[in-house]
């Protein structure tokens, strides 16, 4: 089955977030393009940082551009505007200045009118990106393609994206074992369990007012006076009783919150975050919270649909390409892997 195939016309929103820079965002998002454009799909194109620049900003590397045809509704910044000048370059009717701003300017919406390549970003936050998508769908785009930055969180967020792809590369680690074990612990955090179902909504209604509460086996709430569990693991588990049942966190599950409160609680007890986007762990510190009996759940998962391999490293590093490719599919069979460029997808 090809990449556009597992997205339209089930979703219409997907992030493509990756596990390091240069580990094959935009060769992924590219071919997605390719896919949608070969099936006439109007799309709609948007980054939480800045994207389709010839060469990354911060590691001065050569990137691989965003090409557009015509039709397509792209987000950018007023910087990236005022500096198309570029042959190359695709030709955009502006059709709204918004009013998020970013260091670079407000961000702006606009048509491609000429095929070109494209310099695509947008808001940092969750909200403004999913406010600037529906601004896109009503523009026209059947399908919204969100392309994470250095900031990965915001744009995975369910209540951002339908769906997520997630690309692996080389770029994260001379190791092939430790690329393949911090993808797969990404996708464990991706797809974290759900919270029990009869707590989901009032976790969700907690969550939303910004508030951490620990509710018991009769269904009763006990607010914790803090304005974010961050750093409150010691409050919270100074509250837990007995007859607790659920822990629900208004803000970030960090190591530190989640180890206070379940060292000493009590068996069967919940932790509720609303999302993976809210989960800072790495492998370790989440192999030690499990031995000590955390139950971490969340309200939504993030729904991968596909991880992209990229066997290259721009630091001039490579691992086999087919032995990459058959070793990812191993370590996560329950998700679809492609190599883009040595099989297509």
């Amino acid at each position: 089955m090809s990449l556009i195939n597992l997205i339209y016309p089930r979703y219409k929103t997907i992030s493509v977030v990756g596990t390091s820079k240069n580990a094959g965002k935009t060769i992924a998002m590219n071919e997605i393009v390719a896919q949608a454009e070969a099936q006439g799909i109007t799309l709609g194109l948007i980054s939480t940082g800045r994207d389709g620049e010839r060469r990354d900003v911060l590691t001065n590397t050569e990137k691989p551009p965003i090409f557009a045809r015509k039709g397509t509704i792209i987000a950018t910044v007023e910087d990236a505007v005022n500096s198309m000048t570029d042959a190359a370059r695709a030709g955009v009717e502006i059709l709204d200045v918004t009013s998020f701003n970013t260091p670079m300017g407000k961000v702006v919406l606009g048509k491609v009118v000429e095929d070109g390549y494209v310099e695509i970003s947008g808001p940092g936050s969750s909200s403004t990106i999913k406010r600037v998508c529906n601004m896109m769908q009503q523009s026209g785009a059947e399908l919204v393609i969100i392309d994470g930055s250095l900031d990965r969180r915001a744009s995975a967020a369910p209540y951002v994206s339908e769906c997520t792809l997630i690309a692996a590369g080389a770029s994260l680690s001379r190791s092939m074992d430790t690329v393949l074990q911090r993808t797969k612990h990404i996708v464990s955090l991706y797809t974290m369990p759900k919270a029990d179902q009869d707590i989901l909504k009032a976790a969700e209604e907690t969550i939303e007012k910004g508030k951490t509460i620990i509710i018991d086996e009769n269904g009763c709430s006990k607010p914790i006076d803090t304005k974010t569990s961050l750093m409150s693991g010691d409050l919270i588990a100074q509250s837990i009783s007995p007859d607790s049942r659920y822990v629900v966190l208004s803000g970030s599950a960090t190591f530190d919150t989640l180890r206070d409160i379940v060292t000493g609680k009590r068996e069967g007890l919940q932790i509720i975050v609303k999302d993976a986007t809210r989960i800072f762990l790495n492998e370790s510190e989440l192999f030690m919270l499990s031995k000590l009996g955390m139950d971490l759940r969340v309200i939504e998962n993030i729904n991968v649909i596909a991880i992209t391999v990229n066997p290259y490293s721009p630091e001039g590093y490579y691992f086999d390409p087919e032995v990459f490719l058959r070793r990812m599919r191993e370590t996560i069979p329950e998700i679809p892997v492609f190599d883009i460029m040595q099989e297509g997808c």
